[in-house]
């Protein structure tokens, strides 16, 4: 990667980059008397990550480094409670899904020229999953590869429901690590640094490193972390939150939400590429694009139509609750063919019968989720797996399963002999 790359990758690529904001730091520096920092591992909106050494223990670690936001909706703030939040509750150390979770080993500040930085170590893990993806034909992930992540992160969500009472919100394949087996992986990437220094590249103010990924690891066993958008279930949610192409249909309808959103982004994550997840995952697509490509931005009557394409009809109770009922939906709960004059709100055609002839951009696509999946060929596995899915792909929380309850699915259960190819 030449430094004219990694200086666009590392930085100013970001529409939201706010370099002013950014801790300066530099490979060699160490930071609260302790954390020397060896090599860049990545970087995102809020926050800067590098491999760094414990000088008390000479253990590797994942140090994270936050940008410095005190604002009240502050996801760096927001992280720091609830990584505080978690600890406290593992202490009892009884439930599998901790095995599944990146907890903060330690969190503290740092004094940076604009102010203070909340800095995060961790125990440092393999890639993500959405980075692990590219190393398949089509990004789409082996079965039984899917089958094992997906699995494993039902124990993790139920854990942070069940013991935590929180919701992570945000649980895509970006935010999913696939486990590292040993050390050796980051005593490599030292060894790079040492023998080929990443210089930094300058432009104005703004300094930054080129990322090193850790090697490509095969490993079944997911690691969630990335809570700065996580909420608490109590009080009761109504926000509009979760990534575009996760967004749970209650969250759309602008309904009270719960812990049923983060099912439904597993889901997602089962079936879908490219930000569009076990979908993803095993599929190598998304299940759902809702984005105005002219406009570059979400839409929420493209993001409706879709739904609608593989869900069905949303429930009536739903649609009533919602402030969208009469933009979207006639009084039964069917999506509207003709609009009244004063809702409408994409081209006109004709009037008819004292109303305008309202032509959708989005005409209902036709779609199933059976046609969708070609990862299994027809068989009892692919009904299974159907099944699995559409436990958690509903528009109604209330009968979308737990992770408790997925957890023990036939499909996910079934023997390696019983799966087709």
């Amino acid at each position: 990667m030449s430094s004219k790359e990694s200086q666009a990758l590392e930085g100013q690529s970001l529409f939201n980059y706010r370099q002013k904001q950014h801790y300066p730091l530099n490979i060699g520096d160490i930071l609260h008397d302790r954390y020397r920092v060896l090599a860049k591992l990545g970087f995102g909106a809020y926050s800067t990550v590098w491999l760094s050494r414990d000088e008390r223990t000479s253990k590797h670690l994942c140090l994270k480094v936050c940008v410095n936001d005190e604002t009240t909706n502050s996801p760096v703030l927001n992280e720091a409670e609830m990584l505080r939040h978690l600890e406290s509750t593992s202490e009892a150390g009884d439930h599998p899904g901790l095995d599944f979770i990146r907890l903060a080993d330690d969190i503290f500040e740092a004094d940076g020229p604009t102010g203070r930085h909340h800095c995060i170590a961790m125990k440092p893990q393999g890639v993500s999953v959405r980075t692990l993806q590219e190393f398949y034909p089509d990004e789409r992930l082996p079965k039984l590869l899917v089958r094992s992540l997906v699995h494993r992160l039902l124990f993790a969500i139920d854990w942070l429901h069940s013991r935590c009472q929180t919701i992570h919100t945000d649980i895509t394949p970006l935010n999913v690590l696939t486990q590292a087996e040993d050390d050796a992986v980051f005593q490599q990437i030292e060894r790079q640094e040492l023998q080929d220094r990443s210089g930094p590249t300058t432009e104005g103010e703004s300094v930054a490193y080129p990322s090193r990924r850790a090697s490509q690891t095969l490993s079944g066993i997911p690691i969630l972390t990335d809570f700065g958008q996580m909420r608490y279930a109590d009080p009761i949610n109504d926000s509009w939150s979760m990534p575009d192409t996760y967004r749970a249909p209650e969250v759309l309808l602008g309904l009270p939400w719960d812990y049923p959103v983060d099912l439904w982004s597993l889901g997602m994550m089962a079936e879908a590429h490219n930000q569009k997840q076990t979908l993803e995952l095993l599929e190598g697509k998304n299940v759902f694009d809702p984005i105005d490509r002219t406009h570059n931005k979400y839409d929420i009557p493209l993001a409706l139509s879709q739904y609608i394409s593989l869900l069905g009809h949303p429930p009536t109770s739903m649609i009533e609750r919602s402030q969208m009922c009469f933009s979207h939906f006639d009084e039964e709960g069917a999506w509207y063919t003709c609009m009244p004059s004063h809702l409408t709100r994409t081209r006109l055609t004709e009037k008819h019968t004292g109303h305008w002839i309202w032509t959708k951009e989005y005409p209902i696509p036709e779609e199933s989720l059976t046609d969708f999946v070609t990862a299994i060929p027809p068989c009892m596995e692919k009904d299974l797996f159907l099944k699995f899915v559409r436990s958690m792909l509903t528009w109604d929380p209330d009968i979308r399963l737990t992770a408790n309850e997925l957890a023990e699915d036939e499909w996910l259960m079934m023997l390696v002999e019983q799966m087709a190819g």
